[in-house]
């Protein structure tokens, strides 16, 4: 019987230490299991806060496209309307120069455009060139009045055994190159006193034809280079082409001479030279190098024979190399 009893002991307590044990494997389980339940919540909750970020940060963008859109929108009607009001204003400042000056709207549009659409501005240049359209008008009548008593001159010299002025340098113009031309003058010409407006031109001087007459021999209206101021008809025959460019001539230098130049007895200062003699420069000539101050230093010549000055003013080119 005490066997049995201590038989039975041993029983329970091996039961009790079972039970023990398999109760902490239930606790874990549950832990692990909630352990993971809590993971899985977590995930969830992350891959649903980045489900909703992707939709917000979507939302925005295409919130900024639409507001982009419309200012784009905006932008475009703002310049239509700027556009659309500068085309006016265009317009008017048009309408008010030809109104101002008589001049069609085409010109007084290019003009604008010209000068940046100031208006008081194209209005200068509008009227300083219907000012210089009617003073080419009045030098063309001029012109034919000069050419026509210029005839009557001729025919008169003519008659009396005198020389007409020459025509053989109507080359000298072509019409395919100009003008303006620059042009040199190959012997003196005085004006003609019963015609306004013609100029004196010395042989060697240098001037700027701004308009001819069109006619071989006729008329033309210019400047001299040295003095741009001093403006006026002259015979197309008494130029040239320029033979070769100006050149500075420093005081000192000595020349030769390559033509005659023959002082003209009107006007004192100047000095008469014929191929074959020598000069000395005085003074440095400047631009535009048409005038030199020289002395003749060479003795006997045409000029070197009679009381001619020894000394004065002769053009540059009539001056060379002493090779």
């Amino acid at each position: 019987q005490q066997q049995q009893q201590q038989q039975a002991g041993k029983a329970a307590d091996s039961s009790g230490i079972g039970e023990l044990t398999s109760g902490d494997d239930g606790e874990q389980k549950a832990a692990e299991d909630r352990r993971r339940a809590e993971e899985e919540r977590a995930a969830a909750e992350k891959k649903a806060a980045e489900e909703k970020e992707k939709q917000e940060a979507e939302r925005k963008a295409a919130e900024r496209r639409a507001a982009e859109q419309r200012a784009a929108e905006q932008r475009a009607e703002e310049q239509r309307r700027a556009e659309e009001a500068e085309h006016i204003r265009k317009q008017n400042l048009v309408v008010e120069a030809a109104h101002i000056t008589g001049a069609d709207e085409e010109k007084c549009r290019a003009r604008l455009a010209a000068e940046g659409w100031d208006l008081e501005a194209a209005v200068k240049m509008l009227a300083a060139e219907q000012d210089m359209g009617r003073r080419r008008q009045q030098q063309q009548e001029q012109a034919a009045k000069v050419q026509q008593q210029e005839q009557r001159q001729q025919q008169q010299q003519q008659q009396q055994g005198g020389i007409a002025p020459a025509t053989e340098n109507s080359s000298a113009f072509s019409p395919a190159d100009g003008p303006p031309w620059e042009r040199i003058c190959k012997r003196h010409w005085r004006p003609l006193p019963t015609v306004p407006n013609t100029m004196r031109l010395l042989q060697g001087e240098r001037v700027q034809v701004s308009w001819t007459d069109g006619t071989p021999g006729g008329w033309a209206w210019g400047n001299t280079l040295e003095d741009p101021s001093q403006e006026g008809y002259f015979p197309q025959a008494i130029l040239e082409l320029v033979a070769r460019e100006p050149r500075a001539r420093a005081a000192g230098e000595t020349c030769a001479v390559s033509m005659r130049f023959e002082a003209p007895q009107e006007i004192g200062g100047y000095l008469s030279v014929s191929p074959g003699d020598a000069v000395q420069v005085l003074h440095r000539i400047d631009k535009p190098y048409v005038w030199a101050y020289a002395k003749r230093i060479s003795e006997g010549g045409e000029f070197g024979q009679d009381d001619s000055p020894n000394l004065g003013w002769l053009p540059e080119a009539v001056l060379c190399g002493l090779d």
